[in-house]
């Protein structure tokens, strides 16, 4: 529908004019699409401090060693120039292992390298590989709480954590181009206003892009304007329309699940006599949607309860 001249899409009851970045397939379809390879580069240049100069999308999917393997799909891989390896991930529920998956995830990349060079080599007449792949970056964002991260030391910069190889005792780095890199969008809760360099209008812009009905002031003018541009539900084809709205529903259908099905408990504990926060039923309730994959905010803000006392009943 228009209002004032601007396309909106009505999707589960709600008006929107962007697509939902925190969306694996809202974030896929925005900056894994040709086309967008110049905001993509902008991102990553901003937040990791390359230098990429030209990005190249390739194959997100990625089959398993053996034929029993499953096949890991990637939200988007792509390739600079000088053969340097990204992968984006946009995870939107907790993970436990998510950590290792990251570092699993590095390996394919490798062997994706290793696999198109021996080819190449091979065609070429020249020797087998030797090694030598191409840095890689494996780049998630995350859109929950990484309680593994806590009790670490802090960073100068609070969102931005990369993690390679290096030496335990002396901190020297390996320097074999494994970069892990994960991106807090949880611990960002910056206002607009409060952004103050580019990168912070990065984050703010994809944590809250489906919240707005129009582009900031602020980032009018800079290099993020055009993420809005790209992200307009208008500028989607009909096919890439209705894939993000069946991914917002499903999300939504999975929150309303868990929202009755906690206010029944929450109705059964009141009808027995007994204490809310020692129910059984309740603590059971929060316990599968932590399961499911939702983080300890996103609980504590459906349950209405603090973050400790989710994180105390999920780890019984």
């Amino acid at each position: 529908m228009e209002i004032d001249g601007i396309l909106y899409q009505i999707i589960d009851g709600k008006l929107y004019r962007y697509a939902d970045l925190t969306l694996d397939k809202g974030f896929k379809i925005v900056l894994g699409r040709p086309g967008s390879e110049e905001i993509l580069k902008n991102l990553l240049n901003r937040l990791l401090g390359v230098g990429i100069v030209h990005l190249e999308y390739r194959s997100s999917e990625y089959p398993g060693m053996t034929e029993e393997d499953r096949t890991s799909r990637f939200d988007i891989y792509c390739r600079d120039k000088n053969g340097s390896s990204f992968i984006i991930e946009m995870q939107n529920w907790s993970q436990k292992y998510f950590n290792k998956r990251a570092v699993y995830y590095s390996s394919l990349a490798v062997q994706n390298q290793a696999v198109e060079e021996y080819r190449r080599q091979k065609e070429e007449l020249k020797r087998d590989w030797d090694y030598d792949f191409q840095p890689l970056y494996v780049v998630s964002f995350l859109n929950f709480r990484n309680w593994t991260l806590d009790g670490c030391e802090r960073r100068s910069n609070e969102y931005v954590a990369t993690y390679r190889y290096c030496d335990v005792e002396t901190g020297n780095e390996l320097n074999d181009g494994t970069n892990l890199v994960f991106i807090d969008l949880d611990r960002f809760d910056k206002t607009i206003d409060a952004c103050d360099s580019l990168e912070d209008m990065w984050l703010y812009s994809i944590k809250n892009m489906s919240k707005q009905s129009f582009c900031p002031n602020t980032v009018e003018g800079t290099e993020v304007e055009e993420l809005f541009r790209q992200a307009e539900l208008a500028k989607m084809t009909e096919e890439q329309r209705i894939s993000f709205e069946i991914s917002v529903m499903s999300r939504n259908d999975m929150l309303n699940s868990f929202r009755e099905t906690l206010e029944a408990a929450k109705e059964e504990v009141k009808a027995k006599g007994l204490a809310e926060g020692r129910a059984e039923g309740i603590n059971s309730v929060i316990k599968q949607m932590h399961t499911k994959g939702m983080s300890i905010q996103q609980i504590a803000d459906i349950v209405e309860m603090p973050v400790d006392e989710i994180q105390a009943i999920v780890q019984l």
